[in-house]
């Protein structure tokens, strides 16, 4: 039977009982029609976390839906950006999209589009303040914009990027080096490590990056600088000195060999290229428990998190991700049973089973405020003991950490956009150069020369203001 079927169902008999108990439905601050209300949420879990969300939306339904009179329906799209699309779509009206959702996921710039065409529920209106302050600030306040101050999304569960390192192979590599854990605390001690793991290694990379849109806003920001708005207007603050740090512990890494980012770094560590990698901690469970160096030979690891890295000198911000959740404005009885949903499940007790559940972390202060009742919900499934690591050390980043708020505003999207993927691209770009050169015959050497030439440097950050000057009118860059 599917889901969507067994809604209807559920409908029917609610229906049935609250027309029994009309009594007790008539109690609820909302028109008794004697059907239940229904509410649509669109989302974009999936595996795991599609099956933790489907089994707390089904516990609603049967407990505090079923009292008063509500009916969550969740449907889960592929991806953020698929679910993106169709919201679009369906808050334009285009022909064939459906009627858009009650409740919906998204991240702070995509809401903000939506709200401009369908217009969010200022959620102020149905939380009080001792309601809103439960949650951790830094979380609620990327659902503030428009400069009125009014609460428009509510998080539901959060991870952050965090530093995952093999730590068995790490104390051999250690002893013969005398390289200490405080390298990894900042980028150029980072850096470091990496260069002379790839002298002790034979050439082996020692970093692997799952993200670096985050990189580019969050190194940025632990330097003073970045993307800002400003009264008169959307302002790109970003020095050649900054850069150049930026420059120095990313694209050099990068192209000398010492740092090599795919998509799924954890392979580099299950087969023993990679020693670290910085990725979600909500992928903690993938962390490889063994390093397999071919079909004879293979050892068990174990695994050791670390706190976002930070700019010497610099303050240390760490990233938020995760989706939050807004209501379209509809109808009275629709709104406050979305946001009934909500509350219910971002407080503590189904929160903290949400979020270990699929390694993210849970949105109300009281819910960080123990590292012992987060671990004791840490299921024996996975990797149980990188969960558990992935857990205290983005907790304890949580305590020593500024949380990175990005700011949202007309024409912030696209500006993220361009930042995100500029060094990024160009290093793609130069690493497919070097590879195709010393296909050539050319040496190694003789080509990293060139591309780590001060030239190549002033070429990309130029390029960088120029592009980002389109979205600012050109005159608020601040070099």
């Amino acid at each position: 039977m599917n889901r969507r079927l067994c809604v209807y169902i559920s409908a029917a008999v609610m229906a049935a009982l609250l027309g029994i108990s009309g009594c007790r439905a008539g109690e609820r601050k909302k028109e008794d029609t004697g059907k239940p209300t229904v509410v649509v949420l669109w989302h974009s879990y999936n595996a795991v976390a599609k099956s933790a969300f489907d089994d707390l939306v089904m516990e609603f339904n049967e407990t505090v839906g079923m009292e008063q009179g509500i009916i969550v329906e969740p449907v889960g799209y592929g991806s953020s950006n698929e679910l993106d699309d169709v919201l679009y779509a369906s808050a334009s009206h285009v022909i064939g999209s459906e009627p858009l959702p009650d409740i919906f996921a998204s991240y702070p710039d995509s809401a903000y589009r939506l709200d401009g065409i369908a217009p969010l529920v200022r959620l102020d209106g149905y939380f009080s303040e001792d309601e809103l302050d439960a949650y951790r600030p830094e979380f609620l306040a990327e659902g503030v914009w428009g400069g009125d101050g009014m609460h428009r999304m509510v998080p539901v569960a959060k991870s952050t990027e965090i530093l995952y390192l093999n730590e068995t192979d790490w104390e051999a590599f250690a002893g013969d080096t005398g390289a200490g854990k405080e390298m990894l605390k900042t980028w150029e001690g980072l850096a470091q490590a990496a260069g002379m793991y790839y002298e002790w290694s034979g050439g082996s990379p020692f970093l692997g990056m799952n993200a670096f849109n985050d990189f580019a806003a969050l190194s940025a920001a632990q330097l003073g600088e970045g993307i800002c708005r400003t009264q008169d207007g959307p302002e790109f603050n970003y020095s050649r000195e900054t850069a150049r740090r930026v420059w120095d512990a990313y694209y050099v890494p990068h192209i000398k060999g010492w740092y090599e980012s795919r998509t799924y770094n954890q392979d580099g560590i299950k087969s023993g290229r990679l020693m670290a990698y910085i990725g979600s901690s909500a992928g903690a469970g993938f962390f490889p428990q063994v390093v397999i160096e071919d079909e004879k030979q293979s050892h068990p690891i174990s695994c050791g998190s670390y706190a976002y890295p930070v700019f010497q000198g610099g303050t240390p911000y760490m990233g938020q991700r995760g989706a939050n959740m807004a209501v379209f404005a509809s109808d009275e009885s629709h709104q406050q049973a979305s946001v009934r949903f909500l509350k219910w499940f971002t407080q503590p007790e189904q929160n903290i089973r949400f979020a270990v559940a699929t390694g993210y972390l849970p949105v109300q202060k009281k819910a960080l405020e123990s590292v012992s009742d987060l671990v004791a919900q840490v299921e024996s499934q996975d990797n149980a003991q990188a969960v558990e690591q992935s857990i205290r050390a983005s907790l304890k980043a949580l305590e020593n950490h500024n949380v990175y708020v990005r700011e949202t505003f007309l024409g912030s999207y696209d500006m993220d956009q361009i930042f995100s993927v500029s060094l990024e691209n160009r290093i793609n770009t130069d690493l497919e150069t070097l590879r195709r050169r010393m296909e050539k015959g050319e040496s190694r050497e003789s080509v990293e020369r060139e591309l780590l030439d001060d030239g190549h440097f002033d070429s990309w950050y130029e390029t960088l203001l120029k592009e980002m000057a389109g979205k600012t009118d050109g005159q608020k860059i601040q070099k």
